[in-house]
């Protein structure tokens, strides 16, 4: 039987949530699957994520920026699926919406859509008013996947997409690869991050946080990842005379050797849905401050919510990072239980699974 021909289209195969969870499924699919990359930014780093052995191509594509839709990208994306003729398009949040409605007008492949989350200027509670139409009438033939409620919710209650085509598929991570680190190894209490340095992770906010719950100047501060906000925040951190406390080592492809030495996880997010990065943080075992925002709190287990802040009170978010960098016992309940929740709920075997059906039953409807 001939595999599935897939083709993905990402804004940016930059390192990120979105990339991470692709590469996961591309191993875990096997042969069954060839898949099609399309990076619309041309940033392809997060292709050394994906293991050797997996049947993925990358196709050269350069996108025109455009307000709503570039009669230039589509006609491109035309000719793009006629070379690849893909059994199932995927597409990736706003930025690949040109190749949705390119594929409605010529190729009429089955579309699965997926919706992660939203950069600054944009949420859930901040939709702008053409992207709202154009996804209520260029998404109606698709299948939409969330990872989060709220996404779930804004899919049906807001872009009006038929509830039948919205399908909810939680994030997952591979146990084996997160283990729980040996406790009292280091001299300091590290908190970390791990994402991606754009404006909505709001990195300015935790260093700030940190430098107040930590005034002392016993704990440590590690942001992982790479983006736009490196310059500003590396400047922050200097102005504060910080450097020897918080440091930026840029991205990484194994996140496990960071999240081992870490004692708490934080988020300092002003916008996200279900991020990835929270999942194998709970799997090694942190326990988690964060902004109340997508999901995270029902994320987390039940005993970390008081840990789990409302957007925009800051001194509530100091007060979560003093706490867990103060109290090892806290930490180490809340991590524990964060673990259990993980592994009950957030498997990737799970989600591959899930994956796995859904384009099955897509490929049979071309």
């Amino acid at each position: 039987m001939a595999p599935i021909v897939m083709a993905h289209i990402f804004p940016s195969f930059a390192y990120g949530g979105q990339q991470t969870r692709f590469a996961a499924l591309a191993g875990g699919l096997g042969r069954g699957f060839t898949h099609h990359v399309v990076a619309l930014d041309g940033d392809r780093a997060a292709r050394a994520l994906i293991a050797p052995d997996v049947s993925v191509t990358f196709h050269d594509f350069k996108a025109r920026k455009s307000s709503l839709a570039s009669i230039r990208n589509i006609a491109g994306f035309g000719r793009l699926f006629k070379t690849i003729k893909p059994d199932i398009l995927c597409t990736y949040n706003w930025g690949a919406m040109e190749a949705v409605l390119a594929n409605r007008l010529g190729a009429g492949a089955p579309n699965i859509h997926f919706e992660d989350g939203f950069g600054a200027g944009e949420g859930p509670g901040r939709q702008k008013t053409r992207r709202v139409w154009a996804r209520r009438f260029w998404l109606r033939k698709s299948v939409v996947v969330a990872p989060s409620m709220r996404l779930e919710t804004l899919a049906t209650d807001v872009w009006k997409l038929n509830r039948k085509r919205v399908i909810r598929i939680p994030n997952g991570v591979d146990f084996e690869r997160f283990q729980v680190a040996p406790t009292g190894l280091n001299r300091h209490i590290e908190v970390g991050a791990i994402g991606a340095l754009r404006p909505e992770k709001n990195y300015l906010r935790l260093i700030t946080a940190f430098l107040m719950a930590d005034p002392e100047k016993k704990a440590k501060l590690t942001i992982v990842g790479e983006g736009p906000e490196r310059a500003a925040l590396a400047a922050a951190i200097k102005q504060a005379g910080a450097s020897a406390r918080i440091s930026l080592p840029g991205a990484t492809q194994t996140p496990e050797q960071f999240y081992c030495n870490f004692d708490a996880y934080a988020v300092s997010s002003d916008t996200e849905q279900a991020p990835l990065t929270l999942m194998e943080a709970m799997a090694t075992g942190l326990p988690v401050a964060s902004t109340n925002v997508g999901d995270v709190a029902d994320i987390v287990a039940d005993e970390n919510r008081a840990f789990i802040t409302p957007l925009g009170d800051e001194n509530a978010f100091v007060l979560a990072l003093t706490h867990l960098i103060q109290n090892s016992d806290t930490r180490s309940t809340l991590g524990a239980a964060n673990r259990r929740k993980a592994k009950k709920e957030y498997d990737a075997a799970k989600m591959i699974e899930r994956h796995r059906v859904l384009y099955l039953s897509m490929a049979r409807l071309k």
